[in-house]
């Protein structure tokens, strides 16, 4: 006897005694069970659509209603009949991170992406999920490929995409990638205690987040994060206020003149030169400062003293490219062209789209009087700054 399940019930075939069964009966009876074992089969395939139907539905409704837990095994169920149900992962998943079950919203989200690799909403609560679950480099990798894919466009998540990412470009020693973040905030008028800490360790240069610091750090952190959020807030007068108090209370704080004079270098270079001159009377290891000070005395046309500035920095530092554009430029501005272009020169080699070395070698070969290279540089420029 065999017995064949068919949907709800099951189909049984009696098998004649095998002294009984010719060679041609076996093989029609091998027949009849293969068309048993299909139409159960196909009952089964036509049974599981409506039965899918009715548990999204009722998820769904389960769902709406706020009824956590029932929505929740609602979704595994219609998940276990239709895995490929983008929907329902992304509602599992949002369910999941809404009660801060991040492990759990973190797998169905990887399920989603699976199926739809380019979904940015889910790309970006995963990277959220992960940066709670400690998985900081995941969630960085998440949060930055879904913000370049538009996920901060939408006004009601940008703030919290924008902070995570800016903590975590922190904490991976990309300064100046987080301020990029928190400027588009600070635009917002996006201002907590939170928010000024997490500028604050931008400004100070520490590779950290504002959970892990000291009261001490945490409290100079807001302090300087304040002061910077005014100046990107425009509020420039009360930025200078706010810096020259701090400057008063922490007179021996490395990173404090540094990160102001950065802020103001796009406004005010001669204010900027000051504040990396005070930074490194501070602190004259800082060679970040003195590669910026000898960078922006060459921007302002004061090339005879950017030149000693910009050979201490590389005699500390040989690679650092904005001595090296500063020392390029520099030579070229004061008589010594062909040093100057071998120097900008090696800066275009290791990065080819760099502008400040292509305008210093058109510069240098129109003072030469090569007037196609200086053509080809200028153009070339004009590309770059497109």
């Amino acid at each position: 006897m065999l017995v064949v399940p068919s949907s709800m019930h099951v189909i049984i075939v009696r098998l004649p005694s095998r002294r009984r069964m010719s060679k041609g009966y076996a093989h029609i009876l091998l027949w009849l069970v293969a068309a048993v074992v299909f139409l159960a089969s196909l009952s089964r395939a036509q049974d599981s659509p409506s039965q899918f139907d009715d548990l999204s539905r009722q998820a769904a409704a389960a769902r709406d209603q706020q009824n956590i837990p029932l929505a929740t095994e609602l979704y595994g169920k219609a998940l276990e009949l239709n895995p490929n149900w983008a929907e329902g992962w992304w509602n599992l998943g949002l369910i999941d991170y809404t009660v801060k079950q991040y492990p759990q919203a973190i797998d169905a989200f990887n399920h989603l992406l699976k199926l739809d690799p380019h979904a940015v909403p889910a790309l970006a609560i995963r990277g959220l999920s992960e940066f709670d679950t400690g998985d900081y480099d995941g969630s960085l990798k998440d949060l930055e490929m879904a913000i370049q894919h538009g996920a901060a466009n939408d006004k009601d998540h940008e703030q919290i995409l924008r902070y995570h990412l800016g903590l975590l470009l922190t904490r991976a020693g990309r300064y100046w990638d987080a301020l990029s973040q928190y400027r588009s905030l600070a635009g917002e008028h996006f201002d907590s205690p939170e928010f000024e800490v997490a500028v604050g360790l931008v400004g100070m240069r520490l590779p950290s987040l504002p959970s892990e610091l000291n009261t001490h750090d945490s409290e100079l952190a807001g302090a300087l994060g304040r002061a910077a959020y005014a100046f990107l807030a425009d509020d420039s007068n009360g930025a200078d206020t706010q810096f020259n108090d701090l400057f008063v209370r922490y007179p021996n704080a490395p990173n404090l003149h540094y990160f102001y004079g950065f802020l103001l270098f796009p406004h005010d270079r001669d204010m900027a030169v000051e504040q990396f001159q005070k930074e490194i009377a501070i602190n004259p290891s800082n060679q970040l400062a003195t590669g910026l000070l000898a960078f922006t005395l060459m921007y302002v046309g004061r090339y005879k003293e950017a030149l000693p500035v910009a050979e201490r920095a590389l005699a500390a530092e040989p690679g650092m490219q904005i001595a090296q554009i500063a020392l390029g430029r520099s030579l070229i501005e004061t008589g010594d062209e062909q040093h100057g272009i071998e120097i900008l020169n090696q800066v275009i080699e290791r990065d080819p789209k760099n502008l400040e070395a292509h305008m210093g070698l058109a510069a240098a070969y129109s003072l030469d009087g090569k007037k196609e290279d200086a053509y080809r540089e200028r153009m070339v420029c004009l590309g770059l700054g497109k």
